[in-house]
């Protein structure tokens, strides 16, 4: 009795269902007892196991943790295999959902083998501008060494905000293992520091405009597409200094982007300054730089003043700044590759003879990159200007003073061309040249200034190492080619070596050997092999 009972409300149930759809509003046992398909007592039994079962969903709910309720941690797989230089920006790694913020965690181990055909007491990053002089002992011997220190750790994280005006917040960090501690060495340790490369957030807002803040790869290097972080054009080098003639730094910065739509962008960024002046040895001192400055000028990264007090910045590397570098970038993408256009302007001072002198500085550049083939890009930019040393991979002196202390920004040109070609999914070939060019800038009588033709360059090509060497880098230019080949590109991860190779030619501006004209050079050829494996 009880079965048929059972069976007759179930199609009574399915014949209510059938009538009544579009019904939504009304509870299927409240149009059963309208239609008379069931009786009163029927009805009040179905209303108590339903507000039964809907108590029991409540209790259940209180018990269960909040992060099973919203699937605390989600795989999200990359649909696509990173390409080279997504990996080597930081890019192309799978997310992890976290709550409401998707976390991808990047990097990859490195073991680098470096040769040097002269000694330049350098780990992955090459000192283009300071390559041994052809005599010296440096140039009479060579050099290699092993290295895992430009393994990098990477983070990204990212949310999308619901019911404000922003369309996305993002925060990446990433580092490296190429700082110097007080235990570093060679000796047995090998105890190197981490060092911080990228610590930034950005966020974006529905009207398309962004607001990046923190340290980040400067709005003067080049991009490969867009504007935005993590999109930059980094060359696919071993090398950590990339290539002679590539603008770029990481630095601090607060940076606005507008995204006007149909391919275009504009950007502004106020950035960290740091006035690039080698030495500051004095017109009586033994320099070993170029710069030759007036004695006890303050306010460069050598002076007495940048020292004392001391404080947990590096007093042998930064200059008593006045006003931070601006730089402005227009970006065009009409259909056919990615076209730049870049400014930057610089504020410089110092201080000589109870008075301060400012002067301002700064450069115009372009930058292509252009899809002449499917699997090959032509990539060129440039950057002209005074006071501009510090932005190129050589890294040239920005300003020198003049006898009475007044402030001159060094003129200086700077090029890079290159090829890009992936002619399979595994392999990426490249072939890079960069040049470099800075001005004189010298005073009748006096050795002081850059590049002087009295500059004394007795000691630059000294065996062993004597004498004073005035050295001021007229010309550094650079063939930079070499490959990537990945062997292995799976869920696991991908693994990759690389072989790269660069000749690096350097030219003095003419000076001194007791009375005779010298202009020494130098030329250095450096091999590196790689191999890398990346975090999937």
């Amino acid at each position: 009795m009880a079965y048929t009972r059972i069976i007759t409300i179930l199609a009574m149930i399915a014949f209510a269902v059938a009538v009544t759809i579009g019904s939504a509003q009304a509870a299927v046992e409240d149009v059963l007892l309208e239609k008379g398909i069931i009786t009163k007592e029927d009805w009040l039994k179905i209303k108590a196991e339903k507000e039964q079962a809907k108590q029991q969903a409540k209790e259940q709910e209180k018990e269960q943790p909040k992060e099973q309720k919203e699937q605390a941690v989600e795989i999200i797989p990359r649909k696509e295999t990173p390409t080279t230089g997504e990996l080597i920006a930081g890019r192309g790694f799978e997310k992890i959902r976290y709550k409401e913020v998707y976390l991808a965690p990047g990097g990859f181990v490195e073991a680098t083998t470096i040769w040097r055909s002269q000694n330049q007491n350098a780990d992955v990053g090459s000192t283009y501008g300071n390559i041994p002089l052809s005599g010296s002992t440096n140039s009479k011997m060579s050099e290699f060494r092993g290295t895992a220190r430009q393994s990098r750790l990477s983070l990204l994280a990212e949310t999308i905000p619901t019911g404000s005006v922003l369309q996305k917040l993002s925060g990446y960090v990433e580092g490296d293992f190429l700082g110097v501690g007080v235990t570093s060495n060679e000796q047995e340790s090998n105890s190197w520091a981490p060092r911080l490369r990228q610590f930034w957030a950005t966020a974006d807002f529905n009207s398309r405009s962004s607001l990046t803040v923190g340290q980040a790869w400067s709005l003067l290097t080049t991009h490969r597409q867009g504007l935005m972080p993590r999109s930059e054009f980094i060359p696919y080098t071993i090398d950590a200094q990339y290539v002679v003639g590539y603008n770029w730094a990481r630095q601090f910065q607060v940076r606005f982007t507008q995204d006007f739509g149909k391919g275009v962008w504009a950007a502004f960024s106020i950035e960290n300054p740091e006035t690039n002046v080698p030495t500051n040895g004095g017109v009586n001192g033994n320099v070993n730089s170029g710069v030759v400055l007036p004695v006890d000028v303050q306010g460069f990264s050598a002076s007495f003043n940048a020292a004392n007090p001391s404080s947990t910045l590096n007093s042998s590397s930064v200059s008593t700044d006045v006003a931070p570098d601006l730089v402005s970038k227009l970006v065009f993408e009409p259909g056919w590759g990615h076209w730049e256009l870049k400014a930057l302007g610089r504020f410089f001072r110092d201080r000589f003879n109870g008075g301060n002198h400012n002067a301002f500085g700064g450069g115009i550049g372009a930058a292509a990159i252009l899809p002449v083939h499917s699997t090959l890009n032509f990539i060129v930019e440039g950057l002209s200007g005074a006071g501009i040393g510090r932005y190129a991979s050589s890294v040239g002196a920005d300003v020198i003073a003049k006898t009475d202390g007044t402030v001159v920004p060094i003129r200086a040109t700077q090029i890079m061309t290159g090829l890009e070609w992936k002619p399979t999914s595994a392999w990426d070939l490249y072939a890079y040249y960069g040049y470099e060019y800075y001005d004189r800038a010298s005073y009748a009588g006096t050795s002081v200034g850059y590049g002087s033709p009295l500059n004394n360059l007795s000691g630059c090509s000294s065996d062993p190492p004597a004498g004073v060497c005035q050295a001021a880098n007229k010309t550094v230019w650079q063939i930079h080619p070499g490959f990537w080949y990945r062997f292995f590109q799976g869920r696991a991860g991908i693994a990759a070596v690389g072989l790269d190779y660069s000749y690096t030619h350097r030219q003095l501006w003419q000076g001194l050997n007791g009375t005779a004209v010298a202009q020494p050079n130098g030329r250095e050829n450096i091999v590196m092999a790689s191999f890398r494996y990346y975090l999937p």
